[in-house]
C-alpha cells in the first residue's frame, strides 16, 4: 500500500459511502417519470372536487325528491350560500307544514344530512348561488313537484351554481333534477 493510501485510510479501488454519477441519474430520471405523472393530477384536483361536488348536489335533489313521494311528505333542501352549505329536512305528518320539519337523517352516517363546502373533501367548492324563486330553499311535495319557499309549486326552472361553472337546474312542475355543465 502506499502512503497516500495509509494516509486515507483505504486501499486503491476501494469504494467510498458516496452514490455514483450513475446512480444519481437514475434517481433524478425516476423523479422527473413520477412527477410528470403526479403534477398534472394535483393541479386539476380543484376541478375534480367541483365536478363531484356538483353530481353529489344533484343526487342529493333526487334523493330529497324521492323520499317525497316513497313517504308521502315534502322534503326540503335549504341552502345557506353565506354559511357554505346545504341541508336536507322532511315534514312531519304531526304537525304538517314546513314548520315541524325535522333535518333528514343520513343513513350512511347516522347524523343529520348536511353538507359543507370549502372545507374537508369539499375544500376549493363554493356556492355560489341559489335561485328559486327567489328563495334559498327548494321543496318537493308528496307527488315530487318542486316547491318554492312559499310552499307552491315552481312556475320557473330553479337554478343552483357552483365554483367551476357548474350549474344544476330543477324543472318546474316536475321536479326533473339535472345538471347543466
Amino acid at each position: 500500500m502506499c502512503r497516500t493510501e495509509a494516509i486515507l485510510g483505504r486501499r486503491s479501488g476501494a469504494r467510498s459511502g458516496g452514490f455514483t454519477l450513475t446512480e444519481l441519474l437514475a434517481v433524478l430520471l425516476i423523479l422527473a417519470a413520477i412527477s410528470a405523472v403526479v403534477v398534472p393530477a394535483l393541479t386539476n384536483l380543484g376541478a375534480t372536487r367541483q365536478s363531484a361536488a356538483a353530481s353529489r348536489l344533484v343526487r342529493d335533489l333526487q334523493l330529497a325528491r324521492q323520499r317525497s313521494v316513497a313517504r308521502g311528505l315534502r322534503t326540503w333542501v335549504v341552502f345557506d350560500a353565506q354559511a357554505q352549505r346545504y341541508a336536507l329536512f322532511i315534514e312531519q305528518a304531526d304537525p304538517a307544514g314546513r314548520a315541524g320539519r325535522q333535518p333528514m337523517i343520513d343513513d350512511s352516517t347516522g347524523k343529520p344530512f348536511v353538507v359543507q363546502y370549502d372545507r374537508g373533501e369539499w375544500r376549493g367548492v363554493a356556492l355560489e348561488g341559489v335561485d328559486v324563486e327567489g328563495s334559498a330553499e327548494i321543496g318537493f311535495d308528496s307527488r315530487g313537484r318542486p316547491l318554492a319557499g312559499g310552499e307552491t309549486v315552481l312556475e320557473e326552472d330553479a337554478t343552483i351554481s357552483l365554483s367551476g361553472g357548474h350549474v344544476i337546474r330543477i324543472t318546474a312542475r316536475t321536479g326533473f333534477v339535472h345538471r347543466l355543465q
